[in-house]
């Protein structure tokens, strides 16, 4: 069938109005579970010092009736450091932007600064995963605070060719972790990296993964050495529901939750790596708090910048522990 010959449509008008809905759906997560679990800590300069130590190994300490006693030296407590970096968003938005009639908020200058402030959130997630080493920055150089694989050491399982980073206490700085091939995720590496955890002294309590890796772990329940996975559902909702994840791990030394990390999917370098996690042994110190600045007006535009200087604190580098090298992205990558 065919249009009638003169008649005025919606192809012909040009004074209809536009169907735009007053909201923006933003579908990007805000989530940074790391930084959230592990909390603050204040610090007081660049460079943020603190000690570690750690008992001497048991021995049997049979004395004989009536002898002199004989001292020995004590080992004395380790010194290590990392460096506060400095992070921002800066904005800048037109006052004319500000003042015309918009969809979905009230003015543009308060909506990107509640968007940057959850952008720079992320972003200290994703430094703080990272696989970076310290650096102590110059007036040409950034300070970089060293993030928490490369910290981790005494507790770590990598594939061939990996070789741990950690602080040298000749430098005063973290090195990375060189990365080796990588490999499955899989139980026994899991329970491997657990146990020396716990021997080490450890109470870890979280093992943080990537959205792959969570998939990965969830498989274990198939294991022949797991026990069959059952869990009562009620009688209203036992039509229709499959039951094939796992969040918390009961192991040998003590139960652990598992916690997917949607920003360690968003780097090969951060999804290759499994942590287990003491959250009372690391924390992110704070040197300048979260605040936004308001620097001086120059044209006709409003300039804002949310900015933080920190630094991660790992308390204790042995209370945690590190299955890298897996497939964090797909089962190839």
């Amino acid at each position: 069938m065919a249009q009638i010959a003169g008649t005025f449509s919606s192809y012909d008008a040009v004074g209809n109005r536009e169907d735009l809905e007053n909201a923006i759906y933003r579908i990007t997560p805000q989530e940074t579970p790391f930084i959230t679990m592990i909390g603050t800590s204040k610090v007081e300069a660049v460079r943020h010092d603190w000690q570690t130590d750690e008992l001497a190994t048991p021995a049997a300490n049979a004395q004989i009736e009536g002898d002199d006693y004989t001292f020995s030296g004590r080992a004395p407590t380790k010194r290590v450091a990392n460096f506060t970096q400095i992070s921002w968003k800066p904005i800048i938005v037109t006052e004319t932007q500000d003042a015309v009639r918009k969809a979905g908020r009230d003015t543009e200058l308060g909506y990107q600064l509640a968007k940057a402030s959850v952008e720079l959130k992320k972003d200290i997630e994703f430094a703080c995963l990272g696989n970076v080493g310290s650096d102590a920055g110059n007036d040409a150089t950034a300070r970089v605070s060293g993030g928490f694989p490369a910290w981790l050491e005494s507790n770590a399982d990598r594939g061939a060719g990996g070789a741990d980073g950690g602080f040298n206490s000749n430098t005063g700085l973290v090195a990375a972790a060189t990365e080796g091939t990588q490999r499955a995720y899989t139980k026994a590496l899991m329970d491997n990296v657990i146990q020396s955890t716990y021997q080490a002294g450890g109470n870890p309590t979280t093992i943080m993964v990537s959205p792959y890796n969570k998939r990965t772990f969830s498989t274990f329940m198939s294991d022949a050495n797991v026990a069959p996975f059952r869990r009562e559902v009620p009688e209203k909702k036992k039509q229709g529901i499959i039951l094939a994840a796992a969040d918390v791990y009961q192991s040998d030394f003590g139960e652990l939750v598992v916690e997917p990390n949607r920003v360690m999917s968003t780097s090969a370098a951060l999804a290759r790596n499994v942590f287990i996690i003491d959250p009372d042994k690391v924390s992110r110190g704070v040197l300048r708090p979260m605040k936004q600045d308001e620097p001086a007006k120059t044209g006709d535009a409003n300039k804002r910048v949310i900015k933080t200087e920190w630094t991660l604190v790992v308390r204790n580098e042995a209370a945690h522990g590190v299955i890298a090298d897996v497939f964090g992205l797909t089962a190839a990558s």
